[in-house]
């Protein structure tokens, strides 16, 4: 599923950064029956930066989800500025302002989606970021606003009986949809000159996927820059047992592994190594995980004692700037449904 819609930019002096139909989800909520079964404040952030490592085909073909070129963005956009390339205004030709924020968390995972077999529907709440979040304007104008407008959902559906039937049977007596749940932990800033940071997570997990932290400047003005902050050697510790995730710690020639082992792609992708490190595209990862495969569920690791939790001890070089480093926690969870009613979520 997906919603349509035509971008009004407010005047013509500014353009959407790249990847809209993310940057637009600045919070999504998943509710069933009352109950949140997904809350997460830095949805935009973790999924854009996920995004960077889909194939380079994958994203050439994202237009009207907001990937694109710069002069692509200004012209649906309606930026007034000069702009003559070709591949822009073809492009313009065919999908003009039609943009497309996907809906497909939790969802996409199962097969058919029953809803009318369903005693309460999921509900997504998006929250939608101000403009200045999200767009960039000429030398010496300003952001103004936009409106999304003409909004439609976009969904497929089938027709043949038989195969409705099964559909339908699967949420007949017991059902359970297994997905990522992601939650925003923490927002803190690191100082320029620090040199050792200890960061504590204590949220009891039946399986935690990973911990993710991603890190930006306090003025971000491009969605797809991630900083790389010096950081030299990770030791993480888990409820009291020291380098529970690299015997020595995690060096710094081993940090492309692990977000390359979580996010990363069999095939070409648009990630590179160099890009990681120098182009601003780095994230720090620590993936629980006893097997890589996207399909396994609930091999991460089980977090009980809280006191103890998991400490990570982060050392670094001094950077020339302070950055904001966001960190983001990953679990397996799952949702239990008994003839169509909630019976319980589990993450």
């Amino acid at each position: 599923m997906a919603l349509v819609f035509d971008f009004k930019n407010s005047n013509t002096k500014s353009w959407f950064r790249n990847n809209l139909g993310k940057l637009l989800q600045k919070r999504l909520e998943i509710r069933l029956a009352g109950e949140k079964v997904y809350d997460n404040s830095g949805e935009s952030l973790l999924e854009v930066y996920k995004d960077l490592w889909l194939h380079n085909k994958q994203r050439d073909d994202m237009v009207e989800d907001g990937i694109a070129s710069e002069a692509t963005r200004k012209k649906i956009s309606k930026d007034d500025a000069g702009n003559d390339d070709t591949d822009a205004t073809a492009l313009f030709g065919v999908f003009g302002t039609k943009q497309k924020i996907r809906i497909n968390k939790i969802l996409k995972d199962h097969g058919l989606y029953a809803p009318h077999n369903m005693a309460n529907d999921l509900q997504y709440v998006i929250t939608l970021p101000t403009a200045a979040e999200i767009m960039n304007a000429q030398g010496g104008e300003s952001v103004e606003g936009y409106t999304l407008e003409n909004i439609e959902l976009e969904y497929e559906s089938i027709d043949n009986i038989d195969l409705s039937r099964k559909a339908e049977g699967l949420y007949g007596s017991e059902r359970e949809l297994s997905f990522e749940h992601a939650t925003l932990m923490k927002k803190t800033e690191w100082s320029k000159d620090s040199t050792i940071i200890n960061e504590t997570i204590n949220v009891p997990r039946r399986s935690m996927k990973a911990i993710v932290m991603l890190f930006t400047n306090k003025t971000k003005t491009d969605s797809e820059e991630y900083i790389y902050p010096n950081i030299e050697k990770v030791r993480v510790t888990i409820e009291g047992v020291p380098n529970a995730v690299y015997s020595q710690g995690i060096p710094k020639t081993r940090l492309y592994e692990e977000p390359r082992r979580l996010f990363g792609t069999n095939g070409i992708s648009h990630q590179t190594l160099t890009g990681f490190f120098k182009d601003k595209k780095f994230a720090l990862v620590i993936d629980f995980r006893t097997a890589s495969d996207a399909n396994t569920y609930g091999n991460g690791a089980k977090i009980q004692n809280t006191q103890s939790g998991i400490l990570v001890e982060i050392t670094k070089k001094a950077t020339t700037a302070d950055v904001v480093c966001y960190l983001f926690v990953l679990s397996d969870g799952v949702i239990k449904i008994t003839n169509g009613q909630l019976a319980g979520i589990k993450y």
